[in-house]
């Protein structure tokens, strides 16, 4: 489920899964270790825990931070099926530069695979610009979503393959890369070791600084009484990649766009859902009391107020196994 940018509403990137500081070649730049505190091991000290471990604890334990305060009747069989159609392609080419810093990676003539194609967002564009893209996509709604914009924007290059990228069966293409699709990915390393042996030429990870779900902090704290655990981001995925031998080069996308909750009515809706809250429930009183605080209408939506630009990075690698 890719790209950031585009007219949507509020609905957060798509989530599913040695020291960093280094000079980034090829037009990257430095990048250092660590995406604000870090937490210590359990059982040991946080020098002991090796990149692959943090980044997997810190998703584990996002995870059971949402299961822990949940006070709705679980999670949906199809998680996406809620936030789907926010993720189609966008509608204004120039609002995401990710697409296009993905075509510098490849020609006409080249194949590029899509790990967690969503919607379409990134998948659509970047298929102006070579042969065929494989869009990788587990969850029947965002494929539904996929498929429709396929037909709207008369695309007929993207071949869609029905599966979780770990079980996958996908041919080499020089160019295999995932956007926004790491923060959930509860065991990454044998994800990025696969993304790794599938492509030929460029593997890449989009990802943001902070975690996508920021700017619901204000209204997670009030609800719940508890800050947020962080989940895995930019410096940590970098982190990774060096632990598992590859030579990351990281690229500014520039800032994500600040997006609205949407209509009060539906933001209420979409809040819910995002912040595992009940209809009904303590929790819902205080989400309503939450927007007032932390919400502002504008042009008929409820936004997020004083939320600060998320920034979006592409981070590429020449592959591990090719060397």
């Amino acid at each position: 489920m890719a790209g950031a940018g585009g007219a949507r509403r509020f609905g957060g990137e798509p989530g599913r899964s040695p020291a960093v500081t280094g000079s980034a070649r090829g037009g990257g730049r430095t990048v250092r270790e660590g995406g604000g505190e870090r937490e210590p091991a359990p059982g040991g000290s946080p020098a002991a825990e090796s990149a692959v471990s943090r980044h997997d604890r810190m998703v584990r334990a996002e995870m059971m931070q949402a299961e822990r305060v949940r006070s709705t009747a679980g999670v949906p069989a199809d998680f996406w099926e809620t936030l789907a159609r926010q993720f189609r392609a966008p509608t204004d080419p120039v609002a995401d530069p990710t697409p296009d810093a993905l075509a510098a990676l490849i020609g006409p003539d080249d194949r590029a695979i899509d790990v967690g194609a969503g919607g379409g967002r990134i998948a659509i564009p970047l298929s102006r610009h070579c042969r065929e893209i494989v869009a990788v996509e587990p969850s029947p709604a965002m494929r539904a979503v996929l498929e429709e914009e396929i037909s709207r924007h008369g695309v007929g290059n993207i071949r869609i393959v029905a599966a979780r990228w770990e079980e996958a069966v996908v041919a080499p293409a020089p160019l295999a890369f995932a956007a926004h699709v790491t923060y959930g990915i509860q065991a990454i390393e044998p994800f990025v070791r696969k993304l790794d042996r599938a492509a030929t030429r460029h593997a890449a990870l989009v990802v943001m600084t902070d975690p996508p779900q920021t700017p619901l902090a204000p209204l997670w704290r009030f609800v719940h009484g508890e800050d947020r655990l962080r989940l895995p981001c930019r410096d940590e995925v970098v982190a990774v990649l060096r632990e598992l031998g590859a030579e990351p080069v990281v690229t500014p996308l520039g800032p994500a766009p600040i997006l609205p909750f949407g209509a009060r009515a539906e933001a209420i809706d979409l809040l819910r859902f995002r912040l595992v809250v009940g209809p009904g429930t303590p929790g819902d009183v205080r989400l309503h009391r939450a927007l007032d605080l932390f919400a502002e209408e504008r042009d008929g939506n409820l936004w997020p107020k004083d939320a600060r630009p998320n920034a979006r990075s592409l981070v590429r690698w020449a592959p591990i196994h090719r060397r």
